[in-house]
């Protein structure tokens, strides 16, 4: 293409432009609008999942063996004959052993010498009830190693009051969870009475209260040294629990694959454990995608509607234009810049305004105590939307200048001229 008629096709793309510029300036406005909806959809729902999965990974183990065999012992029948027994026992009573996982510093060591964990620690979990001034409150109480714990789930960094390294060195030390210090009126150096079915009651002074920011772990759960926890719950030197933080979070799936298959146990990772969570993001992504979706392809509609109504109401002149010596081509590139044009305008403004909405709406004030505590709007801000944008804002341009490119293209001078087109 010389450089002469591609002077011509930007002058004649130019000049349709600005000739019609509400149609244009409507259609501008469509694009727009799908761009914008795309940023700020995505940025609000990035923003929540951001912060939900950040929280979780860090105040959670991102794989846990639990004590359930994976290879339980043969039946009662087999193990008396020392062989293989083919016969089906009913009825067969229950072990008065309790479950539990065998060799757990064995197993802790060899987990820390893998290169896929960063740390790695035994710890027990129990229900256990808790009374203070008249209340009584059921919490999801952890027995733990504190500075091996530290190293997997941090809880120091999330502690509003006392001291989270106090607990090591506590014989009776709590760290309860903010909500649950709330609802039981508790502070920093108070002593609550705790029991649990099976086990011995203790009295246990409070020395931190920690609140990570999910709700449902400030409300519930509790800390406290393991042999504690043994006590309380009637199950001496039992470990129930291997806790493991892994360098690569997506990592989880598979290596808890890896881990059951080795020792034997039952294991889960962050993302099962939360799967409930992650499929109803899941969900939200793929209705936000129809939605974004529908409103780019309104945009892109209304680009092909004024786009053929041009070409409705310049056939003559196309004729002519075809007449002094434009070809084909060039009335297609002169449609298909139109287009173009329309759509990177739209999703330039669209970026804008995308930036300014979820500037704006990280200054609202809405307090959230769901799922993740916030008191304002939770935003995720990622580039590559801007960029997602603009592409899906030329991607429709282009689509929907095609029809009405090709069929301008197709207009024959000598019909138009002799009036059997227009």
């Amino acid at each position: 293409m010389s450089f002469g008629a591609l002077r011509t096709v930007l002058f004649l793309a130019a000049r349709q432009l600005w000739a019609r510029k509400l149609l244009n300036g409507i259609a501008v406005g469509g694009v727009t609008l799908g761009v914008f909806t795309l940023i700020v959809m995505n940025g609000i729902m990035a923003g929540f999942q951001q912060k939900f999965t950040l929280s979780i990974i860090k105040i959670s183990p991102h794989v846990v063996l639990f004590d359930t065999e994976l290879r339980p012992q043969a039946s009662i029948l087999a193990r008396y004959e020392g062989t293989f027994v083919a016969a089906r026992v009913s009825h067969e009573s229950p072990s008065d052993r309790q479950s539990q996982i065998k060799r757990p510093q064995e197993i802790v060591r060899a987990l820390e010498a893998m290169p896929e964990v960063e740390a790695a620690a035994a710890s027990l979990s129990g229900m256990v009830l808790v009374e203070f001034g008249g209340k009584t409150k059921s919490i999801d109480m952890r027995g733990i190693d504190v500075p091996r714990q530290e190293r997997v789930t941090p809880i120091g960094p999330y502690v509003q009051s006392g001291s989270f390294v106090t607990l090591s060195a506590a014989n009776d030390g709590l760290a309860l969870g903010s909500g649950l210090a709330n609802d039981l009126g508790v502070k920093v150096g108070d002593v609550v009475h705790a029991a649990a079915p099976g086990g011995k009651p203790l009295d246990l002074k409070v020395v931190a209260i920690y609140e990570a920011g999910i709700p449902p772990v400030d409300k519930t759960r509790g800390y406290v040294l393991l042999r504690n926890l043994q006590t309380l719950v009637g199950r001496p030197d039992v470990i129930g629990r291997v806790e493991i933080r892994l360098k690569d979070t997506d990592a989880a799936p598979a290596f808890n694959d890896r881990v059951e298959r080795t020792f034997g146990y039952d294991g889960e990772s962050w993302q099962e454990s939360n799967a409930n969570f992650l499929a109803i993001f899941k969900m939200q992504d793929m209705i936000l995608s129809f939605v974004i979706g529908a409103i780019l392809l309104v945009g892109g509609f209304g680009i092909l509607a004024i786009q053929i109504m041009i070409v409705l109401q310049k056939q003559r002149d196309i004729a002519i234009l075809r007449s002094i010596g434009l070809r084909r081509d060039d009335i297609l590139r002169v449609f298909l810049l139109q287009g173009l044009v329309i759509a990177t305008v739209g999703g330039l403004i669209g970026d804008a305004l995308g930036k300014i909405g979820l500037v704006e709406l990280a200054k609202l004030k809405v307090k959230s105590e769901g799922l993740v505590k916030s008191d304002t709007f939770l935003i995720y801000e990622d580039p590559k939307y801007y960029l997602y944008g603009l592409a899906f804002a030329l991607a429709v341009g282009l689509v929907a200048s095609l029809i009405p490119a090709w069929r301008g293209s197709k207009v024959e001078p000598v019909d138009v001229l002799r009036g059997q087109i227009g």
